[in-house]
């Protein structure tokens, strides 16, 4: 029996909590933006409470138990594509350090500011699923109802039962088996939210599997929660997050138009897939994306001090905003993603992880709240550890950056934490192996699927895809006694065998793209 630290799935998670697909995680292209020096700090004030304190008044200047982490951060940045990084961190309410290295334009001639808009991807659903959830405390709408009953207009031509069985609570928790379309270069117009839900969206969206069978992670989950929010109110739905959440918690310079950023003056261009040609290359304003669908999903504009605020929020709560009642279901342990041995859960748009590993194996077991982002030239990561009263916000103009470095580096520097412990580690028995074996299908994407045991190794045939001229290696890697690596064209992907009762043969095999169902 084999034993593999859950450390290994942690690139694989970090695609997961992305807004993009299931890409290399490596960053696109090659060598690493110039650093550049720091571009000053941002005092943020406002309704929501945090203030900067200690942050540092000039420049580059900061206090000195601040250096192992800024060292860590240069280290990363000159690691990555990015443009510049940006960095926030929150300790007992207040803001002790907000700082901004590199440049916000592609010549390099403006130094990066803690000011500058940046966009976060996917740690956009935790926000969008608070204006839900108001809605909710308003009695507007409940967690159990169904898409049948709380947006009857629309209807899946694939099955007309599909509304009936999804319910808010799959939504917001990622259980609902939806597959994960994702838009990038749709219309800007907020009319395109609810005009492509009921048309191109309806007609081609479908489930992989029965709702609350497993987690599977999903944007079109927070598109649907927008649509939601958007279609119990008379505003658009980037004007009620606005008034209704951003303002009240001081977030007043958190946008979900491109215009509205544009307007402000202030932002960054990025390193990224270009929207015009596809190409992997410098990103200015006009190829960034900017899909009235997939906003709620993850293209809101913020910086990581006013990402503060909403630590705050998250840890503190503001009644005015929303019920505590309510607040404590964004951190509950709805779902367990199947990875971690049971320490990695989702909650309402947030990631509930029972302990922090480092990179170097350190194990701390304690509450962590967390999501990362990546938008096609953007990548954001947010931690709050509750017990401790700590945030951390770093966010860098680059798709597919590792700023994990700097995060072992705040957390092991900065926070008064547990003793470490032995981290969870997979274990690889196959003798469970045999409850894999058998036919699966999957009539949407990838067909049908056989898996075999052959001694102590599972192997794959996918005949389908061999037809569409796939070529798929017949010998699976074993993650853990569920999770194993196939690999198609060169390209690996991850997949868990989830069965119908804890013990029993597996009835279902999933990946964020397909799902596979046991046929015989």
């Amino acid at each position: 029996m084999r034993r593999l630290a859950f450390c290994y799935w942690a690139v694989g998670l970090a695609l997961l909590a992305g807004c993009g697909d299931d890409s290399p995680s490596d960053s696109p292209g090659g060598g690493g933006a110039g650093i550049g020096g720091a571009g000053g700090s941002e005092q943020q004030g406002g309704m929501g409470g945090v203030v900067s304190d200690g942050g540092g008044g000039g420049e580059d200047t900061w206090d000195p138990r601040f250096d192992p982490f800024v060292d860590a951060l240069l280290a990363d940045l000159e690691d990555s594509d990015a443009l510049g990084v940006s960095v926030a961190i929150m300790e007992g309410g207040n803001v002790t350090f907000a700082h901004a290295f590199g440049s916000k334009n592609i010549d390099g001639t403006e130094p990066l500011e803690p000011a500058t808009l940046m966009q976060i991807g996917s740690t956009t659903k935790q926000m969008t699923g608070v204006a839900l959830l108001r809605k909710v405390d308003a009695g507007a709408i409940s967690l159990d109802d169904s898409l049948e009953q709380a947006l009857p207009e629309l209807e899946f031509y694939g099955d007309m039962t599909w509304d009936d069985q999804v319910r808010v609570h799959h939504l917001l928790s990622q259980q609902s088996g939806l597959a994960d379309l994702t838009e990038w270069n749709g219309s800007a117009n907020d009319s395109f939210l609810a005009s492509r839900t009921y048309g191109y969206f309806a007609t081609n969206e479908y489930l992989m599997n029965p709702p609350e069978a497993f987690w599977n992670y999903s944007n079109p989950n927070f598109v649907l929660v927008g649509v939601l929010t958007e279609n119990l109110d008379t505003r658009a739905w980037p004007d009620l997050m606005k008034e209704d959440v951003f303002l009240p918690l001081g977030m007043d310079r958190t946008f979900l138009r491109k215009a509205d950023v544009i307007a402000d003056g202030d932002f960054s261009e990025s390193y990224g897939v270009a929207l015009s040609s596809g190409n992997i290359e410098p990103i200015a304003m006009d190829d960034i994306a900017d899909s009235a669908w997939l906003r709620p999903a993850g293209l809101a504009w913020t910086t990581p001090t006013q990402m503060m605020n909403w630590a705050k929020f998250v840890m503190h709560g503001n009644t005015t905003v929303l019920s505590d009642e309510l607040r404590a279901e964004i951190v509950k342990e709805h779902a367990d993603t199947l990875y971690g041995m049971g320490t990695m859960h989702y909650g309402y748009g947030m990631f509930v992880d029972r302990g922090y590993e480092t990179e170097d194996g350190a194990y701390y077991e304690m509450p962590v709240w967390e999501h990362g982002g990546n938008t096609l030239s953007f990548t954001n990561i947010l931690y709050m550890l509750p017990d401790q009263d700590f945030a951390i916000a770093i966010c860098t103009s680059a798709y597919g950056t590792d700023f994990s470095h700097s995060v072992d580096a705040a957390l092991t520097s900065l926070v008064d934490l547990p003793p470490p412990g032995r981290a969870p580690a997979y274990e690889v028995d196959p003798s469970q192996f045999v409850n894999h074996v058998g036919t699966y299908e999957d009539p949407f994407n990838v067909g049908q699927v056989i898996i075999a045991q052959e001694g102590d190794t599972l192997t794959i045939s996918m005949p389908d895809l061999d037809e569409a001229g796939f070529d798929v290696d017949p010998d699976l890697y074993a993650i853990s006694s569920d999770i194993f690596v196939v690999v198609i064209d060169g390209t690996q992907y991850d997949f868990t065998f989830v069965p119908a009762e804890e013990g029993g043969p597996s009835q279902y095999l999933r990946n964020r793209s397909f799902v596979a169902t046991r046929s015989e």
